[in-house]
């Protein structure tokens, strides 16, 4: 081997894996120490609302209260009719104050609603009249010649006692509100109860006649 060669391989080693080169250290920038980190916004909820949505929301609650109000407003006024019916379902239909007991029931009730000054003095055809007027077309002039019969000796047959038990649960049932009669009603049941007072007695025929 030449000599010249082995002192050449000898001298210069090979170098599989050079080494990495070590970077150098860089000097801080002062402009970027004041620098702070990014600072991300919170993610949006569903609050606050918009004030579309206060604006809906109040009208909802407006429209309730106004409901819940007419509804209980609606149960007041039907209390009395409600309570009407129930003592005219225990009414005994074969007694003989029968028309006489539902009479006073349909002006108590009546009374519940409207004055008692307005509707104590009716009587007669003007009380009909002011009953008719709350009844449908097809059960009008019927309750008027049935309530008459309590100034009457004789009772009413089961029939007539069926029949105005019917009539007076249809006024109860009735829904129109109920108002106070009108004038000539009035005055024409204070003249027929004048005139009813004015007319004489017919004279007892066992009273001996007075003596001269």
């Amino acid at each position: 081997m030449d000599p010249a060669t082995v002192n050449s391989e000898i001298v210069t080693p090979v170098i599989a894996n050079p080494p990495a080169a070590v970077p150098m250290a860089t000097a801080p920038n002062p402009a970027l120490a004041d620098l702070q980190d990014i600072i991300h916004p919170d993610p949006i909820g569903a609050w606050p609302w918009a004030i579309g949505y206060w604006l809906v929301l109040a009208l909802v609650i407006a429209l309730i209260t106004l409901l819940v109000i007419r509804l209980r407003k609606r149960a007041r006024d039907l209390a009395p009719k409600k309570a009407a019916k129930q003592l005219l379902n225990q009414l005994d239909r074969q007694a003989p104050s029968y028309v006489s007991d539902v009479n006073s029931l349909l002006k108590r009730t009546a009374m519940s609603y409207i004055s008692r000054d307005a509707i104590a003095s009716l009587d007669g055809e003007a009380w009909a009249t002011w009953l008719d007027s709350y009844l449908p077309a097809a059960k009008r002039q019927r309750l008027g010649p049935l309530l008459a019969k309590r100034h009457q000796p004789t009772p009413l047959t089961l029939a007539e006692a069926n029949e105005l038990h019917e009539l007076a649960q249809a006024w109860l049932a009735s829904k129109v509100k109920l108002s106070a009669p009108l004038p000539n009603l009035v005055q024409a049941s204070g003249d027929a109860q004048a005139k009813s007072q004015a007319q004489p007695q017919p004279a007892d025929p066992q009273q001996p006649e007075a003596q001269c």
